[in-house]
This record gives structure tokens, sequence and C-alpha cells, in this order.
């Protein structure tokens, strides 16, 4: 009866051990799976944040550039044209490089064998986004070049305008120099006083009834302006006007110096009709 009691004992044990072991074996294996989920959700988690981060990374950029757009707008129709293309510029760069990050992010969704329909919406909410504000910048340096364009037109425009504007003033001024030396030379008139021996010697009189009409010699006599010249003083108690002028166009009048001395005036009271037949005065004084 012992005996048999023993052996009962000792199967009895070996049952409970062979299920003590069988049991370690899967709480072991529920152990590992459950530290496999783990470190899977918290890789996961990482990702998702990850993702989350370039998310509003991207979308604060493009905030920026939607609160930029406006003032890049007042700018590009004001006088800043180098700093609107410096800051298109860089919000090009930015939007490439955004570009370039939900790019990348798309390829890591499409290899993850998770249902990422969400996250893959708003990326390409994002995508539609960003290529329009690309579609914008191109649109805007398109106008500037435009508008850079058209300004050069208006510079060349500008310069030709100047040059003909110079050309036409030399021309007025040249013109001008021309009137003023043929209007000076319209009114120059030469005079001449002396004895008849004087006046022989100098060539300009052959005799008192004989002046020279040709050939007069233009150096022995004062220039004038016949439109300044309305009054000639000789030191000469008497004058006789030898050259050809209407009587009524001028007068004689006796008179003397500041020194008591008699001296004759020849007084033009028409100088138009007075220098009509000759430019040249000759007087003959004693």
């Amino acid at each position: 009866m012992k005996k048999t009691l023993t052996i009962l004992s000792v199967a009895l044990v070996a049952v409970l051990l062979s299920s003590c072991v069988e049991s370690s074996k899967k709480y072991k294996a529920l152990v590992a799976e459950k530290e496999a989920l783990v470190i899977e959700n918290q890789k996961m988690e990482n990702e998702f944040n990850a993702t989350m981060g370039i998310l509003n990374e991207v979308e604060n950029n493009l905030q920026a550039i939607r609160d930029a757009e406006g003032i890049l707008m007042v700018k590009q129709e004001g006088n800043e044209r180098d700093q609107v293309v410096a800051e298109l510029l860089q919000i090009k760069e930015v939007m490439a490089a955004n570009h370039a990050r939900l790019d990348s992010l798309n390829d890591v969704l499409a290899k993850s064998n998770r249902n990422n329909g969400n996250l893959r919406a708003q990326i390409k909410k994002l995508q539609a986004q960003i290529e329009e504000k690309e579609a914008m910048i191109s649109n805007l340096q398109a106008q500037i070049a435009e508008k850079d364009g058209q300004i050069a037109n208006l510079n060349t425009q500008v310069e030709d305008l100047n040059t003909n504007l110079n050309n036409a003033n030399n021309q007025i001024a040249n013109l001008s120099e021309n009137i003023e030396n043929q209007t000076n030379e319209m009114n120059t008139v030469y005079y001449i006083n002396g004895t008849v021996k004087e006046l022989k010697e100098k060539g300009v009189i052959l005799s008192t009834k004989k002046v020279l009409k040709s050939d007069v010699p233009t150096q022995e006599f004062t220039k004038a302006d016949m439109r300044n010249l309305t009054t000639i003083t000789f030191n000469s108690k008497k004058a006789v006007v030898l050259s050809t002028h209407p009587v009524d166009s001028y007068t004689l009048v006796k008179g003397t110096d500041a020194d008591g001395k008699k001296v004759m005036t020849l007084e033009i009271t028409n100088p138009e009709m007075f220098w009509k037949v000759t430019r040249y005065l000759v007087v003959l004084t004693k």
C-alpha cells in the first residue's frame, strides 16, 4: 500500500513539473511578444511624431509664405525690385526644400504596410499648396522679368530721346549762332572821318566828290552796330558827309566838348533809311 502511494506521488509530481515547464514556455513567449509589440509601437510612435514634425514644419513655412504674399505684392508695385527678387528666390528655396521633404515622406509611407490614408491625404493637400505657391512665385518672377524688359526698353527710348534732344539742341544752337552772326553782319556798319588828305592816303576817296564804292579798305574804318549807333562826335569845327545817305535821315549839330573845344555831332534820326544805300559812312572833317 505504501509502495503504491509512493508511486502515485511520484507520478503526480512529474505531471505537475511537466505542466509548469509548459506554462513557463508560454509565458516567455507571451513576454517576448509583448516586448516586440512595445518596440513596434514605439517605432510607430517615433515615425508618427517625425512625420507630424515634418508636416507641421511644412505647414508653418506655407503660412509664412502666405503672410509674405501681400507684402511682396505691395513691394512689386513699388520701387523695391531688388528686394522682391531676393525674397522670391529665398521663398523658392524654402518651397523646394518642402517639396523634397514631402516626397521623402511619401516614399516612407509607400514602403510602410500600415494604413496611412489620413497622412497621405494631408501630404497631398500640402503638395497642392506648394505647387500653387510655386506657380505664384513663377508668375511674379515672370512679371518682374517683363517689367525689367519694359524698363530696359523705356531706358533705351529715353536714351534715344536724349540723343535726339541733344542733337536738336546742338542744331538749334548752331542755327541761333548762325542767325545771330547773320543778324550782326546785317547790322554791321562802318564809319571814318578825316581831312581830304587823310582820306585819300587811306584810299577811301579819290576826291571830295568821288567816294569809293568797291574795294573799300574796311580795315581803315571803325566798325559799329547800326542798332546802337545813333550819334557820332567829331573833334572838328566843320563836318561834311561825303558818302551817300538820305539828307532827311540825319542832322549835323555844332557843339563843344568838356574842354570847350568845338565839335560836330552827327545824329542819325532814321537808322534804317540812313544805312539803306551804303553801310560805309565817310565824313570830311576840317
